[in-house]
């Protein structure tokens, strides 16, 4: 079980986010700006978790 929560979560990209944080070059608009690569980040988040529980859930229920 804890081997399947590993590998749904798989938080080793967030050492690489905070290392390197993004540049921004403008002030204009920023909050939407980020507000929309937000949603679109926490949409292919849940995609990408829920396909992992669909291919390991399966592996895991045989």
């Amino acid at each position: 079980m804890l081997s399947l929560l590993k590998r749904l979560t798989n938080l080793s990209i967030v050492s690489n986010v905070l290392k390197s944080p993004m540049d921004y070059p403008d002030v204009d608009n920023g909050f939407e700006r980020d507000r929309r690569n937000l949603c679109k980040g926490c949409d292919e988040v849940v995609r990408g978790f829920n396909r992992n529980v669909r291919i390991y859930g399966k592996e895991y229920a045989n």
